[in-house]
This record gives C-alpha cells, sequence and structure tokens, in this order.
C-alpha cells in the first residue's frame, strides 16, 4: 500500500507538470523586429556593456511596445549598409534615418518624426551674425560626415575636417577654426557637457534641414500603417520633449545658474539698502519742505498781517494772551503791557471799550454785558465778526474766534481805507439815484413837451386840406404831395421821440421790476398789437414766471413780434412764440419764417439807428432797446438766422429777483 501511494503522488506532479507546459506553449511570445542603428550619438550609439543606447533607439522601444512588437537592435555600420540589410530582408526598420529621394526608392518610410538640421556654430562674440558672413573663414566639420555638404554651402570657406565630433570644440574655443558645421541637435548636446553653451551661438537659417523618420523593407509593406499608428499613440509632445532632454539636455534656467543667486542677493541687498535710505531721505525732504514750507507761511502770514497794520493775539485754553505780532503792538501800544502780562480776552475787549480805546455799537447792553456774551460766544464756536472804529478815527474789522479745541484768537485788521471808499460809493450811489430820479422826471416833461406840437401838426395838415377842399380850391398835386409828406414826418417823428424816450429810460426803471406772468403779459401785447389776420401768432397755453418791469416787458414783445410781421417778405406768415426755462432764467424764444438776416448784419442790427431797409417805417431804435432793456435784467438777447431761414430771436430773462450790487459810476 505505500508503494501505490508513492506511484499515485508521483503521476499528480507529472500531470500538473504537464499542464503547465501545455500551458506555457500555448502562450505565444511578441514578435521580434530587426532594427538597425548606427553611430551617431545622442541619437543612436552602443555602450560599454554592448547595448543600443540614445534618443532614437528609445523612441523606436516605445513605438514597437504599443504596436506590440519587440526590438531587436542590428548594428549597421553606415546608412548604405543599413539599405543592404532592408532590401536583403535581414532587417525589417531602422532607427532615425534622413528620408531623402534616393533612400525613398529603396525603402518604405513611416511619418515625418522630425528633421535633422546642419548649422554653423560660431563664438558668441564673433562678429557673424548670419552664414554669409562665414564667408572665407576656417570652417571645422568631421571628416566624411553630410557637414561637409553642408559647409559647402558657404562661399569660399576653408574647410577643416576633424576625426570627431568632440574634436571641434576646443579648436573653436580658442579660435583655431572661425566656426563648425554640425547637426544642430547633437552638436548643442555636445557643447551643453562640455559647459560650453553659453560660449557659442548657432547661426540661423541653418544651412540644411532634412525630415527624418523610420525606413521600413520593402518586404514589410503593412508594417508602415502600424507603426504610423504607434507613433501617434506613443509619441504624444510631452513625451517626445521629455526623452529629447534625456539625451540632449537643456539649456539651465536662470535660477538653476549659481550667478543668479549671487546676483540676485547682491541685487536684493542693495535694492533694500538703497530703498531704506530713499524713503528715510524722502522723509526727511518731506518733512523738513513741510516744516521749511509752514514756517515761511507763518512768517509771511504775520508778515503781510503787520503791512496792512494787521493785529492779532493768540490764547491759550483758558483764553489767556500767549502770543501778540508786532502789528499789535503798532495799532494798540496801550494794550501791550497787558497783552505781555496773560491777560484774557474779555479783559482786553473790556478794557478797550472802557478806555474809549475803540468804540462799537453794543446793541442796547451794558458793556460788560455786551464783552460777556460776546467772550461766550466765542467759547461756543462762533466765529464774531463787527466793525469797531478808534479814538483817531481809524477803523478796523474786528474778528474773535476759536482755533480748534486749545486755542483762540482775536484779530484786528485796519479797513480805514476801505470804509472810506465804502462811504464814498454810498455817497455816489445816492447822487446816482437822484439823478436817475432827475432824468425820469426830465423824460416825462420832455416827453409831453415834445409830443404835444407833433401830435397838432397831423390834425393841422388834415384841417389845411379839409377847408381847401372845401374851398372847391384845387392846389397843385406837388402841394398835397407836400401835406402828406408834412404829415407823414410828423408821425415819423413822433415815433422817434417815443422810441428815443423809451431807450434813454432803460436802466431808470430798476425800481419797477417785479415777478409777472409771461403768458399773461403776452396776452396784453397782442390785443394791443392786433396782428394781421394773413399772420398766424401762435404761444404756448402756459409760460413761466419771471423777474422783469412788465412794461418794458411788453414793449420788448411788441417790438421782437411787430418786427416779424413789418420785416417779413410775405403779405402772409407764421410767428411762433415759445419758451423755455433751466435752473436760473426763462428762455422767450420768437421764430418767423421770413426771409431771415444776412450773417455780416447780426451783430450790427443792435447798434442804435441801424436798419437793414428803408422800405419800412422805423427809428432802428426798437433792437437796440430790446437789447439794453434784457441786458439791464441780467439776461442777453441772441439770433439765430440765415438768409431765406427766416429768424429766431431768444431773450434770457432770471426767474427770480437778483439784487443787484454793482453801481454805474
Amino acid at each position: 500500500m505505500p508503494q501505490l501511494c508513492f506511484i499515485r503522488s508521483l503521476l499528480s506532479r507529472w500531470m500538473i507538470i504537464t499542464s503547465m507546459s501545455l500551458v506555457s506553449a500555448n502562450v505565444s511570445r511578441a514578435e521580434s523586429l530587426k532594427v538597425t542603428y548606427g553611430d551617431f550619438h545622442p541619437y543612436s550609439f552602443t555602450n560599454e556593456a554592448g547595448v543600443a543606447e540614445g534618443f532614437s533607439i528609445d523612441v523606436v522601444r516605445h513605438v514597437l511596445k504599443a504596436a506590440g512588437y519587440e526590438a531587436e537592435f542590428v548594428y549597421s555600420v553606415n546608412p548604405a549598409r543599413t539599405l543592404e540589410l532592408l532590401e536583403a530582408g535581414e532587417a525589417d526598420l531602422t532607427t532615425f534615418l534622413a528620408t531623402t529621394p534616393e533612400r525613398l526608392k529603396r525603402a518604405l518610410a513611416t511619418r515625418e518624426i522630425g528633421n535633422f538640421e546642419l548649422a554653423a556654430f560660431v563664438l558668441s562674440s564673433s562678429d557673424a551674425s548670419d552664414n554669409f558672413d562665414l564667408a572665407g573663414r576656417r570652417v571645422g566639420v568631421v571628416k566624411g560626415s553630410a557637414g561637409i555638404t553642408a559647409a559647402k554651402m558657404i562661399p569660399f570657406a576653408e574647410i577643416i575636417e576633424f576625426q570627431e565630433t568632440d574634436e571641434l570644440i576646443v579648436p573653436l574655443l580658442v579660435g583655431e577654426i572661425d566656426a563648425v558645421v554640425s547637426a544642430k541637435a547633437a552638436f548643442t548636446a555636445r557643447l551643453r557637457r562640455a559647459k560650453a553653451s553659453d560660449l557659442t551661438v548657432s547661426l540661423s537659417p541653418s544651412l540644411v534641414s532634412m525630415p527624418y523618420g523610420l525606413l521600413v523593407s520593402n518586404t514589410r509593406p503593412g508594417l508602415v500603417a502600424v507603426l504610423d499608428d504607434a507613433l501617434l499613440e506613443a509619441l504624444p509632445p510631452a513625451k517626445v520633449a521629455s526623452l529629447h532632454e534625456k539625451w540632449f539636455g537643456r539649456e539651465a534656467y536662470l535660477y538653476e545658474r549659481t550667478g543668479f543667486w549671487l546676483v540676485l542677493i547682491a541685487t536684493t541687498i542693495c535694492g533694500t539698502v538703497i530703498s531704506f535710505m530713499s524713503w528715510r531721505i524722502y522723509q526727511y525732504r518731506r518733512e523738513a519742505s513741510r516744516i521749511l514750507k509752514a514756517n515761511k507761511a507763518n512768517d509771511l502770514l504775520i508778515r503781510a498781517l503787520d503791512e496792512i497794520n494787521g493785529a492779532i493775539v493768540i490764547y491759550d485754553k483758558d483764553m489767556r494772551a500767549i502770543h501778540r505780532n508786532a502789528g499789535f503792538a503798532k495799532a494798540f501800544p496801550s494794550l501791550v503791557q497787558e497783552v505781555d502780562a496773560g491777560a484774557t480776552m474779555g479783559d482786553l475787549i473790556l478794557r478797550s471799550y472802557e478806555t474809549a480805546l475803540v468804540t462799537a455799537a453794543t446793541e442796547g447792553r451794558s458793556t460788560s454785558e455786551y464783552v460777556r456774551d460776546l467772550v461766550a460766544s466765542v467759547i461756543q464756536g462762533e466765529d464774531n465778526w463787527r466793525m469797531v472804529k478808534t479814538g483817531k478815527g481809524l477803523v478796523y474789522e474786528a474778528r474773535d474766534f476759536s482755533l480748534g479745541d486749545e486755542y483762540y484768537a482775536s484779530i484786528r485788521v485796519d479797513v480805514t481805507a476801505q470804509a472810506a471808499l465804502q462811504n464814498t460809493i454810498q455817497h455816489q450811489a445816492e447822487e446816482l439815484q437822484q439823478s436817475n430820479d432827475q432824468l425820469e422826471t426830465f423824460t416825462s416833461i420832455a416827453a409831453h413837451d415834445l409830443r404835444s406840437p407833433l401830435s397838432r401838426i397831423c390834425p393841422l395838415v388834415e384841417f389845411v386840406q379839409q377847408d381847401l377842399s372845401e374851398a372847391d380850391f384845387t392846389v397843385p398835386d406837388e402841394v398835397d404831395e407836400y401835406l402828406n409828406l408834412i404829415r407823414d414826418e410828423a408821425e415819423l417823428m413822433k415815433d422817434l421821440v417815443d422810441d428815443l424816450l423809451l431807450y434813454a429810460s432803460v436802466g431808470t426803471q430798476a425800481g419797477r421790476r417785479q415777478v409777472i406772468d409771461s403768458g399773461e403779459r403776452l396776452d396784453r401785447v397782442l390785443d394791443v398789437l392786433r396782428p394781421p389776420e394773413t399772420f398766424l401768432i401762435t404761444k404756448p397755453t402756459t409760460m413761466p414766471a419771471i423777474d422783469v418791469d412788465p412794461i418794458a416787458f411788453e414793449a420788448v414783445m411788441r417790438n421782437l413780434i411787430g418786427n416779424a410781421i413789418k420785416h417779413h417778405d410775405a403779405a402772409e406768415g407764421i410767428v411762433e412764440v415759445t419758451a423755455t426755462d433751466d435752473s436760473g432764467s426763462v428762455y422767450i424764444h420768437v421764430r418767423d419764417d421770413g426771409a431771415g438776416i444776412p450773417e455780416e448784419f447780426q451783430e450790427s442790427i443792435f447798434e442804435p439807428f441801424q436798419r437793414l431797409s428803408t422800405d419800412n417805417a422805423g427809428s432802428g431804435l426798437g433792437l437796440a432797446f430790446i437789447k439794453k432793456t434784457v441786458e439791464n435784467w441780467g439776461g442777453q438777447v441772441t439770433l439765430l438766422s440765415s438768409k431765406g431761414a427766416g429768424s429766431t430771436f431768444t431773450i434770457s430773462v432770471p426767474k427770480e429777483r437778483v439784487k443787484e450790487s454793482q453801481l454805474a459810476s
């Protein structure tokens, strides 16, 4: 029985081993593709362990893995041998090779992966800025490389051949050769490893640029599409950049350079010190400037007050005098001792009144009560202002007020000259008012005396004509024409006298101004004017109130509307009156559809006795009267017109009463 169990155990182990062998045999390994490569560092080369390495080697491994293949790398001495292996079917594809037309006749190619660029390298200090600057100079190349063909593109270049690429670096740095022509990416990688990339620069454009890809044997035509798909899948831009940096390196970032940190630290320290010193200097200068300006301003203010006999006393929070200026001693010498002794504001003001140094209205109170109330108002923050007179006849503007919470001030400014001038102005104003009153009286008398004979001339002429007619006495036509002319001229003379008196009275009627409803007054104007039925006069249903002399306003509107009708170029027309207003003035517009006024006459028509035409009767004073009257109200007259397009006269008048503070001299 023990032997039977042992046999059964052996059989079980044999069956397990057999089944595992069968499973292993059924698992098919990935197909291996033969890939040729050459010695083209760092694209492809054989390392010390005899294994293929390089940028293109890694790319091919990633591509074949994505396509489901394994790579078996086969060394080839040169591209010609590589093409022979592909044609013989001894190799399936290559690493990176330039896809020249000659090669594409002997093999298939994948999509373009990149470009081999052959460029010229020079020292950074070289005066050569492009390839043509190397004409006639010494150019180093690797013997038997494509760089020889590229170097021959430089006119008259002296080509010097070297055995290996690394042998080109030192001669270039020491100046034995002027330039190197080599594969741009590969030579740049060698310069980085030699720590010489900052000392050289490649010239643009490259001498030669050739696209490269993977060449595939004609015996494997279906492999091209598979590899193209794998290239897209396995080589995203980030992956290519990572592999390229691995084998070719990169320019050191600025922060990776030792000099950068030394310069940064030094610059930071210097900048900090300079900034701190500049800030301190700025603070000192600003403070010094502020103090200087404040002192200068204070000095100028005190000097200015001294020059105008301005007296200043400064008090502390208890209202005791702590400072005075020189002007105070000049104006009030008798109070200097008390100010210097620290007298209070109330004591000084009371003493000045009690000693009759100054006089002022106390408003029916005793002097002590008046001073007590005055000081109390200053303590409450009021600015107490008044006029006082000295016993010598000088007039001072007196102000007592607080300076914040800690100080108070008294200022006395000599305004004797200004007070005298004010008295003179007041006297002149009274005389002017008297003259205006006399002028108004004269105009009334003149109006009566001048109108009376003029008003009798017209009836007398009519009586003469009537008597001649009743007597059946026929006079020559010339005589009858002369009589009519006398009557017309008398009427014209009467109108001229009325206009002259009205024009001369402008400015003497200020006391008659009042706030009126301009719409109601305009209705009265139209009732008096009685325009012809062939003319349409329009106006708003409501118009704003204005502050004017109502009689003068009616005369202004009567002139404007009457002129629009009288000087119209047709027997019928439209005159439109409108009104607009803003915050302070009312604008009344009178627009007609007449012939318009040429631009060259739009200013002169406002001058007295200026007429554009003699076809219509008139004195030429209407618009001059309007301009003078409206300006006397504080408004103005404007005209908007063009020949053949009608005219719009606009007057602006105040909405509220304006207190006039200027008197004509």
